[in-house]
């Protein structure tokens, strides 16, 4: 047992070794020669690197924003410390969480051999996270002996792994630059139902990326220097509401308000110019080398990958679904309030980035800019409401379920808590 936990804890879940892995694989069934495969994994997981790093400081990024909010609103918030929590969370669940972890790894790559649902799911993150949610919703829900949670749950893992890369998959026809991939990313949920709604509701012939600008902020396309426009304008607005001293003094670390929302605007941009640059390196080989797992392993098999890789074609939607979303969680925030809901809750500003931007993605794609707006929107009632259910159900792992909880943990998560409930 300790020599499978120490291979699942330092292979496993290393997100970059199984990329590394795939690519060698891929390559090799092809029969592609040394220098070739060597040169391709250590490109591909650079580029998975980029693309990994990037996210967690993009996400890093925006926590200043939570006390300001909490500010503004009167609510007592602190600056959120990631690895703070993910220590803390963990404390109750590792061993469960890392066992349904790989066993649901194991069910996906059967299940993707075995049955019509040729998905592969890489985004190991991804999976890691949410193997957490089904451990602590098996434990703190159930009366369930150590054993019997780790097969429910990595059979629940390995069926939410496999099932939710093929939905997304039928809506990446719609999307830029998603050809030979679909999306292993814990926002499935909305994806879906940013996509139908789009189909139902909006436009497509009024793309939210064809929008024209005036010459004189034609600058403002580049997706780096918009985002990092944008981002200095909220982060200065918010700071303008606070309070420029309050803000100075609690926040900031007594830096201007000027100053401390220019350099995390372009603190923002710099790290969206990382992404795009992972984006490139790591698609080409990911992408070249999954068609020699297709056509020897895995017949037809598909990558389920990360959502930064649409990004460098949806610059307007992912600023637009991240302040929709932030707006729509404010609102449902408020209406929690008015309820007098017994447990306090925030929108999570790293899931409202990541989540609302794909549903705009993917609200744009099948309806226009009305799309994007009513599917960001829906996501971000989804998150507020959907986390207020969830956190009374996961105990020790509520801590990052307050700062990581996306779309899916604040669908699935309350459902399956229920069903727990009503059979145990």
């Amino acid at each position: 047992m300790q020599g499978l936990m120490y291979f699942i804890n330092n292979f496993l879940s290393q997100p970059v070794i199984i990329i590394g892995l795939v690519i060698i694989l891929g390559q090799a069934v092809q029969k592609k020669p040394i220098e070739k495969i060597i040169s391709s994994a250590i490109k591909g997981m650079i580029g998975f690197t980029l693309i990994d790093v990037s996210g967690k400081n993009l996400g890093s990024a925006l926590l200043p924003l939570q006390p300001i909010f909490g500010k503004i609103f009167g609510i007592p918030l602190q600056s959120a410390d990631v690895n703070a929590a993910v220590g803390e969370s963990l404390s109750g669940i590792g061993a469960e969480m890392s066992l349904i972890f790989a066993l649901g790894f194991l069910m996906n790559v059967i299940l993707a051999r075995f049955t019509k649902f040729k998905y592969v799911h890489l985004s190991a993150h991804v999976a890691f996270f949410f193997s957490g949610l089904i451990a602590a919703l098996l434990k703190y829900n159930t009366s369930l002996s150590f054993t019997a949670i780790i097969i429910i749950g990595g059979i629940l893992l390995g069926a939410y792994m496999t099932f939710t890369c093929a939905y997304v998959d039928a809506y990446m026809k719609y999307v830029k630059g998603g050809e030979g991939f679909t999306l292993g990313h814990s926002s499935s949920i909305g994806i879906l139902l940013a996509s139908e709604l789009g189909l139902r509701l909006g436009d497509r012939s009024k793309d939210l990326e064809d929008i024209e600008l005036p010459k004189k902020v034609s600058f403002l396309r580049e997706m780096t220097v918009s985002l990092a426009v944008v981002m200095f304008f909220l982060f200065f607005t918010l700071a303008l509401v606070a309070g420029p001293s309050w803000v100075t003094e609690n926040v900031s670390a007594g830096q201007d308000i000027f100053i401390f929302s220019l350099l995390n605007g372009i603190l923002f941009g710099a790290w969206i110019t990382v992404t795009i640059t992972g984006v490139r390196m790591m698609l080409s080989e990911i992408i070249e080398s999954f068609h020699g797992i297709a056509n020897k392993i895995i017949p037809d098999a598909k990558p389920g990958l990360d959502i930064p890789l649409l990004f460098p074609n949806y610059a307007n939607s992912v600023i637009l679904g991240f302040l929709v979303s932030l707006v729509s969680g404010l609102i449902g925030m408020w209406i929690l309030g008015l309820m007098k809901y017994p447990v306090p809750v925030f929108p999570a500003l790293i899931p409202t980035f990541y989540t609302g931007a794909v549903t705009a993605i993917f609200g744009n794609a099948t309806g226009g800019r009305r799309g994007a707006i009513i599917g960001s929107a829906i996501n971000g009632l989804l998150l507020i409401f959907g986390q207020a259910l969830l956190l009374p159900m996961v105990g020790s792992y509520e801590p990052i379920m307050r700062i990581l909880s996306e779309t899916d943990y604040c669908f699935y998560g309350p459902l399956l808590g229920y069903i727990l409930k009503l059979i145990f």
